[in-house]
């Protein structure tokens, strides 16, 4: 009986002689498409699902038949992260650029002041991209109603004109910029990203996502 993977005797071929049932070969590198950790979790998924079929296999009925959320969803689904349910940002219209370091407050009305009187709920600056994102914690909930932000231009205004004299005249003509909108109580769960593009002579605001 010959011995696998041993040239049989007699044999004239060269050393490079390979048994037909035994073959090892050095495997070339693998080239993914994905990044490693994407391949991990297409992996995993992959593994759940198999696990399932077995099950369905040995026990049988409807509750080893169902899917598991995770092995329904898509491998690349990522969950998005939290973040303040209100934000904003700034952008200067006059320059063409984000508007950084600008003074934010955001407010309430007061409950039971019929819209009287106003609370403070948070305050920040922009960053150097113009925005604030962490006004509010981020815990997927906001409190409804009657909110609004005000922006200090007028300190941003100040600072610029010192930057571009020729830009902006040394009088002011908006001293501060509000913005009022409402969320409603079946909106406690929605974000809201209240934007404005800004000018010395003109602004506007748009809800954002």
């Amino acid at each position: 009986m010959q011995a696998e993977g041993r040239r049989p005797s007699g044999d004239s071929a060269g050393d490079d002689y390979r048994h037909p049932l035994v073959h090892i070969s050095t495997p070339n590198p693998c080239r993914y498409a994905n990044a490693p950790a994407a391949e991990l979790v297409n992996a995993a998924v992959e593994q759940q699902k198999i696990t399932e079929l077995r099950l369905r296999r040995t026990f049988g009925g409807a509750e080893a038949a169902a899917p598991s959320p995770a092995a329904a969803a898509p491998a690349d689904r990522r969950a998005a992260p939290p973040r303040s349910p209100i934000t904003t940002h700034v952008l200067d219209t006059c320059l063409g650029r984000p508007a950084p370091d600008v003074g934010i407050r955001l407010c309430r009305t007061a409950p039971g002041s019929a819209g009287a009187a106003w609370e403070t709920v948070a305050e920040g600056r922009t960053n150097a991209d113009g925005r604030v994102g962490d006004l509010l914690p981020a815990v997927g909930y906001v409190a409804p109603g009657h909110y609004r932000i005000t922006f200090d231009v007028d300190e941003y205004q100040q600072r610029v004109r010192a930057e571009h004299p020729a830009f902006f005249q040394q009088r002011r003509f908006y001293p501060s910029v509000s913005v009022e909108f409402e969320i409603r109580p079946d909106q406690t769960k929605e974000h809201f990203h209240v934007p404005l593009t800004w000018n010395p002579f003109g602004y506007s605001t748009y809800r954002g996502s």
